[in-house]
């Protein structure tokens, strides 16, 4: 067994040497770890979804202008063979959403 483990017989007493009475006096440093951090709290802009700005918004609208645009977009990639197709997700995509707004 190694001395690690042993207790000691007469542990360590700190405070009896020189210098050592008051612990505060030995040094004036300190690590910036120690310093206090993140002491202002940021607020939001007026431009950065504020509560008032969000309760203005009208989601449902733009969504699904939103989608329609994506639709347009991607029949425009496909060409006109795939035009019936892209109408049909339209549509379902325009139901799903009012019955997705109906259901809240």
């Amino acid at each position: 067994m190694t001395t690690a483990a042993r207790p000691t017989f007469e542990p360590a007493r700190g405070g009896r040497g020189k210098g050592e009475g008051d612990l505060s006096a030995l040094s004036k440093q300190y690590s910036s770890r120690d310093l206090p951090g993140h002491t202002k709290i940021k607020y939001r802009q007026p431009t950065q979804d504020a509560p008032e700005e969000v309760r203005a918004r009208d989601f449902r609208r733009e969504l699904e202008e939103r989608e329609r645009v994506a639709v347009r977009e991607k029949t425009r990639e496909r060409g006109p063979r795939g035009w019936r197709n892209a109408l049909s997700m339209t549509r379902c995509a325009q139901s799903s959403t009012r019955n997705l707004w109906r259901n809240m």
